[in-house]
């Protein structure tokens, strides 16, 4: 049924020649991206010493084809991927950038990143309604969201948007992942390898004089329960808004071996933020705090529905260069854009983690960074950005258990995230 979808959707053009196919391929929307890639990160992260080179540095090309509806209703999208390495380090892997062959070396490939039929209908009261059956990118989509650093993966199954004045309404339902280095669309299944037949999500959003509520709830079958609850408010020259995530886990969940339970039964992440508007920037000030209580080592929050998919990791805990998910982590999280053109903007950001403990030693971990991006005016389609700084966390097991020394100490790696970019789209 999947290869019959993503098949339907490539050869559908053929459906429209004699109602004027050049005219349908005209009218749709194309667009070709060329990037180079290069990231430099060393990290000691599950090193017990030194710090691992996770340096990938890659040229990718990109194809996406968006048709126009057909009797104003039906239409398909279609989106293609090219990547090859150019370097990479010992450990490369660690980042989702390429496929790894069977001697550990980094492989280019090409796949089908998108594929999916789509239909909309608007009713009287012009409430839009979109259907989308097959292979799409979801972002920050209800409970699940996308994965990969230059390349996308994507989730098979229907999934729906539906818009009005004031409510947005999401829903889906998911019956297999793509991950974003490989070319096969996979079944889901737990870290442990048993299956799942399904994921669902819906989620709303209704907004109404300045003012934002949303919620969702999403499950991969009998693993994990995922939920949460927002709210903001914009103010004069601010917004300020509340987030708390929860993760419930399932008979699945708790069925895999102790290596990979990160958190016992729930997991929560609370957070508040405030935006200033600023004449030409936006500074952002949030806190949030971690729960994801483990009996015999500290537990990490993950609200994944599946062993090989992503769930919605939309807040402050999620930074650039590492995540800040363990359990009673209270996190400070400062950021500030600044708009020094039309063409030239910068970004400074710093995240700090702290509060939490492992066997009565006290755990911190941080990043501080800055970022530049330039989209010339006379080169329309290029940008060019450069972003980077130091970070530092507590070596672990790659089930969140922190290593001890042989005096029963922890320590922290000093590492460090470097990652320009150039892209130019037509």
């Amino acid at each position: 049924m999947k290869k019959t979808a993503i098949a339907l959707c490539i050869l559908s053009p053929i459906t429209y020649v004699n109602a004027g196919v050049i005219d349908f391929l005209q009218d749709s929307d194309h667009k070709f991206k060329l990037q180079n890639t290069y990231d430099d990160t060393r990290s000691g992260r599950y090193d017990k010493t030194g710090n691992s080179d996770l340096l990938n540095w890659a040229q990718s090309a990109t194809y996406d084809f968006d048709s126009v509806y057909v009797d104003d209703h039906y239409g398909f999208n279609l989106s293609l991927l090219a990547v090859e390495p150019i370097e990479t380090g010992d450990s490369f892997f660690a980042k989702q950038y390429f496929k790894v062959n069977d001697k550990r070396s980094a492989e280019g490939f090409n796949k089908v990143t998108q594929a999916f039929l789509k239909q909309k209908f608007t009713t009287d009261n012009n409430t839009n309604i979109n259907l989308y059956e097959g292979l799409r990118v979801l972002k920050n989509f209800g409970a699940v969201t996308r994965d990969g650093d230059i390349t996308d993966s994507a989730y098979y199954g229907i999934t729906a948007d539906i818009d009005s004045a004031k409510w947005n309404v999401k829903a889906g339902y998911l019956t297999a992942h793509t991950p974003p280095n490989d070319t096969d669309v996979d079944d889901l299944v737990t870290k442990d390898k048993k299956e799942i037949d399904f994921i669902y999500t819906i989620a709303a959003e209704y907004k109404n004089d300045g003012q934002s509520f949303q919620y969702y709830i999403g499950e991969g079958q009998d693993y994990v329960r995922s939920q949460f609850f927002g709210y903001s408010k914009q103010l004069t020259a601010k917004k300020v808004s509340a987030k708390v995530f929860h993760a419930e886990a399932l008979s699945k969940y708790k069925a895999q071996s102790d290596r990979n339970r990160f958190f016992d039964d729930n997991a929560y992440i609370a957070e508040i933020k405030t935006d200033f508007f600023l004449p030409s920037g936006v500074f952002s000030v949030g806190y949030a705090y971690v729960s994801a209580d483990r009996k015999n080592s500290l537990g990490r929050f993950e609200n994944n529905l599946s062993g090989n998919s992503k769930g919605n990791d939309d807040t402050i805990t999620n930074g650039v260069s590492k995540d800040f998910y363990n359990d009673q982590e209270s996190v400070i999280a400062l950021n500030y854009f600044h708009r020094y053109s039309q063409e030239v903007k910068f970004a400074l950001l710093a995240r700090y983690g702290f509060g939490f403990e492992y066997k009565g030693q006290d755990l911190y971990e941080y990043e501080f960074g800055g970022a530049v991006f330039y989209t010339p005016n006379s080169v329309p389609g290029l940008e060019l950005s450069l972003v980077g700084g130091p970070n530092s966390s507590f070596r672990r097991d790659r089930d969140n258990t922190p290593f001890l020394d042989s005096n029963g100490k922890t320590n922290n790696f000093d590492g460090s995230t470097v990652i320009a970019k150039a892209s130019y789209e037509f």
